[in-house]
């Protein structure tokens, strides 16, 4: 018995032993040699496992396996197997580009995309941070289908245009709803690029309905960086960019501008203004004052980014500050930014996690509130005198001139005015999640956001405001507050083949605003600008308050079977307070069908993924303004009961209807999805068709009724396209590798019911667009409207043109009423301003360091109406002379153009001004060196990128204009309309991304 024990027990030892020269030690690294903690390390063919700790280190038991194969896999990486040859590892894992869009942010939770039977799409850190941005939506332009992305402005500080699938509203917002990491309409402002982790786009109804009442035009769905285990990281980033006008408008010199106006005065009798002298004078220097030149300049802006990041498995931070200077292309005007951001992740113990999310924003802006007016600085630069100085022989502004503009010199304009805006805004999201039991997650998202606004302005003499005395100063305030709370119940499980997620959802939402202005008018000295407006002759104050409140239910069912066939269902009921019917109920159902996961493509190696989505969802949008449902009292000019003593006057204001509900926006879609080669290459398509009833609109009331508009709905809007995305990896080499996407997407918008009217003519945007566009049934929105131009009447036409009145080399029009004159029965719709069809192509060539980003974008079959072209030709407005060079090919009868000779009316409601706007543009290239990681130890560095590129350097168009891509419109009515807007600017830059 002894000697047995003694044997089991040196058996035991031996086995021991042996074990301990089988134990296995080493490290798990990503790519740029962080540590992966909870990284899954198994010995091939058995059930030994173990996971690394939070250094990324793991030792384990490979048994009594010969030659064991360790097998190592990792969220977002891809699975390596790894032969032991000694007892410590060191084992670095690289991105898998396919993983990490496995998990996708669809509202109120994830989802694999796999599973997912909506139309979404997406947008990675890696991708933005190829371009230098400075705004979020730039990274959405051209990156996916079914979204255009429109820089209306190249002022800078301003937003960008962002349409999914079209306009649905008419003059409702038709801006996509954005979720900031579940902050529901968050502040895009507050967001660095840089501090981005993914951007998810729902497109159709059944990916948005969920958001119910705000989703109508799709969502945004942005998820901030946070922090990951391990030793600190810090991620550091600058660049600097020289920016400059992209062209410039073919404006007449002096000498030409002089010689056209001799010629002017020679039609209408009123002899030459400019002397022979003079016009040999101006012979020797030709070019006199370009305004285009002294009004714009190449401003250099710069972008400063530092990220701090770490960690323990049960604390995450992320921490970063962004910087930014920009100047803007026109003199004396500028826009910065300064943005905080703290992320921390808790997990407070296994039942019960906290996300906390703060966001501090304070930008600044001189000068960029220019709405592309006739009036503004740079709309004046193409219209001014080209013979006239800037300054005369004393250094003094010479304000106005005998020719071309009426208006103040522009130079003087704009460095005479400030409008100064600072913002101050702090938001905060919470994100408390508690495991009840086992598959069942309660959470609740609670933000809170805190703005005030201020503005000042001033108007001192020289500026076009100051005209006939209406010279100002004014300080503006606005507090605006907003909270948000959301709470849901989320159960996920798993039967056998069956998978089912619900979630039950409780929502509410308030927004507060108070404002506040005061002016003073004919100040006795600007020397003080606007900081005491007791100097002023008059002053005058005024303050408001809004509010509004919703409240929301939400239900959802994800299922799946056999993971193969997909099922999602969800309602959501909204109420507001903007509306008479407060409440409504939104539904959507989506299926889907992944074929991949059938018997008979299991063997398939060149289609490896292919799934059929068909949905149906209902959304809607409440956009219009609080109170539009309650009859307010308003407040007008004084009254003089007694004909001396003013007194206070407060009529009943514009009348309100009485049955205002939802707009109702009915989707429906078709898609597909296919994978060839394991990812080598993607497809992608949709085709869908979205109907917008009970359109929300403000209707004008008659004068007997008090004047003024109210709001009503009136008709419906339908908008159908097909969206195609192709992406792959055409090249993978040992030392070369090129991945490429493309993607296409057409809309055709049609405006179906106009509440029993045929059309609406509506009033544009500023002072010169006046009744140029139209909503007419039948017709897309952004129509505009008015007389077709046919070019001059030749010689031969002599006789027809007599019975108009006319003459060869007069304006020709089309008489569309035949009553041989230029009336109302002659105007028509002569274009629009969406596009047929929009793309985006990226391609991405690395060679060993070295990688090139090259991105093209663009549009098709949209057409732009171009005032400054129209106020260029001169006799309108406050242009008096033409300064457009097209002038020099006018009309004559041994040259015979199109080009109309002088004493003809310029008519602005004209084909003439219409132009196709389609356009290409080299949108980003950019070439970058990484560092070789040799070299990195020197400065004890993880990685360290250094690229140069350059944005809209090159464009592709048959557009007269600075810019094809700017408009001033301000809703879905006005696109394409556009009068001196200033353009995208033409950039330079170079960088670095640094990691420690």
């Amino acid at each position: 018995m002894k000697r047995l024990l003694l044997l089991m027990l040196l058996a035991s030892g031996l086995l021991q032993a042996y074990a301990q020269k089988q134990l296995t030690k080493g490290k798990v690294l990503d790519e740029t040699g962080q540590p992966l903690p909870g990284a899954t390390v198994r010995v091939k063919g058995t059930n030994i496992s173990s996971p690394t700790n939070a250094q990324g280190e793991f030792q384990i038991a490979t048994g009594e396996t010969a030659s064991p194969v360790l097998v190592i896999s990792y969220i977002g990486y891809l699975t390596q197997e790894v032969a032991v040859t000694g007892s410590d590892l060191s084992i670095t894992l690289k991105t898998d580009a396919r993983s990490l869009n496995d998990i996708v942010v669809v509202g109120y939770g994830t989802q694999k995309k796999s599973d997912v039977t909506g139309a979404t799409s997406s947008v990675k850190a890696v991708e933005i941070a190829k371009r230098p941005l400075v705004r979020v939506e730039q990274a959405l332009q051209g990156t996916t289908s079914g979204v255009t992305v429109q820089s209306n402005s190249g002022q800078p500080g301003r937003g960008i245009s962002v349409r999914i699938r079209g306009a649905s509203s008419i003059t409702g917002g038709n801006d996509p709803l954005y979720v900031i990491d579940g902050y529901i309409g968050g502040n895009l402002e507050s967001i660095a690029p840089s501090d981005i982790e993914s951007m998810e786009i729902l497109k159709d109804a059944s990916a948005t309905a969920i958001y119910g009442s705000r989703g109508s035009n799709g969502v945004v769905m942005v998820t901030t960086k946070t922090g990951k285990s391990g030793k600190p990281r810090v991620d550091a980033s600058a660049w600097i960019s020289k920016a400059s006008l992209p062209k410039k408008l073919n404006l007449m010199n002096a000498y030409e501008f002089a010689q056209q106006v001799n010629k002017k005065g020679d039609v209408a009798g009123t002899g030459h203004p400019f002397t022979d002298a003079q016009l040999a004078e101006l012979q020797k220097n030709p070019g006199g004052t370009d305004w285009q030149d002294e009004l714009t300049r190449k401003p250099l802006t710069q972008n400063y980014q530092v990220g701090v990041s770490g960690g323990s498995e049960n604390v995450k931070y992320y921490f970063s500050y962004n910087h930014l200077d920009q100047p803007g292309l026109l003199i004396n005007s500028g826009y910065k930014r300064n943005t905080l951001r703290a992320n921390v992740d808790i997990k407070l113990n296994r039942k019960m996690d906290l996300k906390v999310n703060i966001t501090g924003l304070l930008p600044e802006s001189h000068n960029t509130d220019f709405s592309g007016d006739i009036v503004d600085p740079f709309s004046q630069s193409s219209m001014w005198d080209p013979t006239s100085p800037v300054r005369n022989a004393a250094g003094d502004y010479i304000s106005q001139s005998n020719f071309a503009s009426l208006a103040k010199n522009p130079v003087q304009n704009i460095m005479s005015r400030s409008v100064d805006g600072k913002t101050s805004n702090l938001t905060a999201t919470g994100v408390f999640t508690y495991r009840i039991i086992d598959h069942l997650t309660f959470t609740s998202n609670n933000s809170y956001e805190l703005q005030h606004q201020q503005t000042q302005s001033v108007f001192p003499p020289g500026t076009n405001e100051a005209f006939n005395g209406n010279d100002y100063a004014k300080m503006e305030n606005n507090r605006y507050r907003s909270w948000q709370n959301s709470n849901f119940l989320t159960y996920n499980n798993r039967f056998g083949d069956h998978s089912l997620t619900v979630t039950a959802l409780v929502e509410q939402a308030s927004k507060t605003n108070t404002s506040t202005i005061a002016q003073a008018n004919q100040l006795s000295t600007y020397s003080l600008g606007y900081w005491n407006l007791g100097l002023g002759k008059t002053q005058s104050t005024s303050s408001g308050y809004w509010a509004d409140a919703l409240i929301s239910y939400m239900g959802r069912v994800n299922y799946a079977f056999k993971d193969k066939y997909l099922l999602t269902v969800s309602v959501r009921t909204d109420g507001s307070s903007h509306l008479v019917e407060k409440y409504s109920t939104f539904p959507a159902v989506a299926l889907g069908w992944a074929v991949d996961k059938e018997g008979f493509m299991a063997g398939s190696k060149v289609v490896t993924g292919l799934k059929i989505r068909a949905s149906y969802g209902q959304t809607g949008n409440q956009a219009v303004p609080a109170y539009s449902t309650i009859a307010q009292i308003g407040t007008a000019l004084p009254y003089y009961f007694d004909g001396s003593t003013s007194s206070v006057n407060t009529p009943l204001g514009t009348p309100v209807s009485t049955m205002l509900q939802w707009e109702k926006n009915t989707t429906y879609d078709v898609g597909l999805d296919m994978e060839f080669w394991r990812g080598r290459l993607t497809f992608t398509a949709d085709a869908y068709n979205k109907k917008v009833s009970d359109l929300l609109y403000a209707t004008d009331n008659p004068f007997y009724y008090g004047g003024g508009s109210f709001q009503r709905n009136i008709g419906s809007v339908r908008n159908t396209g097909l969206e195609f995305s192709v992406g792959g990896m055409p090249v993978v080499g040992k030392d070369f590798k090129w991945t490429s996407n493309f993607n296409i997407s057409f809309n055709r918008n049609e405006v179906l019911d106009l509440g029993g009217q045929d059309n609406i003519i509506v009033n544009g945007i500023g002072s010169a667009q006046q009744g140029v566009s139209i909503i007419k049934v039948g017709e897309p929105l952004g129509t505009f409207y008015g007389y077709k131009y046919l070019g001059t009447w030749k010689s031969e036409e002599k006789t027809e043109a007599a019975l108009y009145g006319k003459k060869p080399g007069d304006t020709k029009y089309a008489d569309l009423d035949g009553d041989h004159k230029l009336s109302g029965g002659d105007l028509t719709t002569i274009g629009n301003g969406m596009p047929k069809y929009y793309f985006g192509f990226i391609n991405d060539f690395s060679y060993k360091n070295w990688s090139l980003n090259v991105m093209f974008q663009g549009t098709h079959g949209n057409q732009m109406y171009s005032f400054t072209q129209a106020y260029t030709m001169g006799g309108l407005g406050d242009a008096r002379d033409a300064t457009n060079a097209q002038l020099l090919d006018m009309w004559t009868p041994e040259k015979q153009t199109d080009v109309p000779t002088y004493g003809n009316q310029n008519e602005i409601k004209s084909s003439r001004y219409v132009y196709d706007a389609s356009y290409i543009k080299l949108k980003n290239i950019s070439l970058t060196y990484t560092i070789p990681e040799s070299l990195l130890g020197r400065i004890h560095a993880r990685s360290l990128d250094v690229y140069i590129s350059a944005q809209n350097i090159w464009t592709i168009t048959n557009y007269p204009g600075y810019d094809p891509e700017v408009t001033n419109a301000t809703n879905a009515i006005t696109q394409g309309l556009e009068t001196g807007t200033i353009p995208n600017p033409k950039t330079y830059t170079i960088g670095l991304r640094l990691g420690l």
